[in-house]
């Protein structure tokens, strides 16, 4: 019955899902693309505009001008460089989750993560950059306390720390009123919210205007997909 109800469901945001402009001038999430803008930084938050416009398929233009109304209309924050969900991450991350953003830390998060104890030549090879680029990666990890380096004789190898999990867990009850305080939001706007799942790591919304309604997936837990390459 539950795996019926899986396909019903991806049935249903196959058929009203994101990519549908809604009616309705100034309502932010009412356009399919800004919605996109927005789910990928939820996914990924502090993640670069040209990072955004290659992933989503749209020119960097277009990615600063949804993101520009997504911060207009407090959908997201910006702290210099960094634009991420309001509300959704500790603020006191956003330096972690921008290095987590930079070509090459989140494949070496990864890499170690999958199999600890890597070497920086077994890393470099399975992350396909130079040894010396995968020796400075693990020394930045380092310091935002996310890996350790540890000596084996001739080798040098690299593991996890358990910091990630540590944050992800204190940031459950913030993921919880992110999500209320989203679904607040697009009700103030009059797209009547309707919340159709909630899970550990993802809420389902459908809203809309009228007989038009559209099943937003949000992530809400970037502190487990930031640094994957595949969610």
């Amino acid at each position: 019955m539950a795996r019926g109800l899986g396909r019903a469901l991806q049935r249903a945001v196959s058929r009203e899902g994101t990519d549908v402009d809604l009616e309705g001038e100034g309502r932010s999430l009412a356009n399919a693309r800004r919605r996109h803008v927005f789910r990928y930084l939820c996914l990924r938050p502090c993640a670069r505009i040209g990072d955004i416009s290659r992933d989503l398929k749209m020119s960097p233009a277009t990615v600063r001008w949804h993101t520009w109304d997504l911060i207009e209309n407090r959908y997201i924050q910006s702290e210099g460089v960094s634009v991420f969900p309001a509300g959704l991450i500790d603020p006191r991350d956003v330096p972690l989750f921008a290095a987590l953003a930079a070509a090459g830390r989140a494949a070496v998060l990864a890499g170690v993560s999958d199999v600890p104890g890597l070497s920086f030549q077994e890393i470099a090879s399975r992350v396909r950059l130079t040894r010396q680029s995968v020796s400075k990666v693990a020394s930045e990890l380092v310091e935002f306390g996310l890996v350790r380096i540890l000596d084996d004789g001739r080798f040098r190898r690299v593991e996890p720390t358990d910091l990630l999990a540590r944050k992800r867990e204190a940031n459950r009850a913030r993921a919880e009123a992110f999500g209320e305080a989203l679904l607040r939001r697009l009700s103030g706007e009059g797209l009547a919210p309707e919340l159709v799942r909630r899970e550990e790591t993802t809420l389902l919304v459908r809203f809309g205007t009228g007989a038009h309604r559209v099943l937003l997936e949000i992530p809400v837990d970037p502190y487990e997909t930031s640094w994957k390459a595949s969610v």
